[in-house]
């Protein structure tokens, strides 16, 4: 069972990962397959610092579409979780139930990124086009409203 102290493994490709650092927070990094590892709490610091992606890893609030991943932690060696980011998206999240670490495969963390605005951008449309249609209404009971 790797410590803090001790070099981890990526679960993917066992490799080793190294330590990077994104604002003020070190997470892992895997160079042969680009994966991230993410302890408890570094993800939602990055999160915080840069305020451009949301991620839901609380298990419970997963809606059911969680799947014992075929990997292992590569803090604590328990088996890795897989939650389904969102029902719109591919993006799959590992989640140790244990130590309550993150890996994302490479390119998860840009996806999920893009998730975000992709989501953004949706609502907007949504909301104009609602607000078009509430016009509209108005408009057309203008007639009928007493004076």
């Amino acid at each position: 069972m790797p410590s803090l102290e001790d070099t981890m493994k990526c679960p993917k490709c066992s490799s080793t990962l190294d330590d990077k650092i994104l604002g003020s927070t070190i997470y892992d990094r895997c160079n042969k397959c680009g994966g991230l590892w993410f302890d408890k709490d570094e993800l939602y610091q990055i999160k915080k610092e840069k305020d451009w992606f949301d991620v839901d890893t609380s298990i419970e609030n997963a809606n059911l579409k969680i799947k014992k991943g075929d990997s292992e932690c590569p803090r604590c060696s328990k088996p890795l979780h897989t939650i389904k980011y969102e029902h719109e998206t591919s993006i799959e999240i590992d989640i140790c139930p244990k130590c309550q670490g993150i890996w994302l495969d490479a390119g998860g963390l840009q996806a999920i990124h893009k998730a975000n605005e992709t989501w953004l951008e949706k609502i907007k449309d949504k909301t104009e086009k609602e607000l078009v249609a509430v016009e509209l209404f108005f408009i057309k009971i203008i007639p009928f409203l007493p004076r």
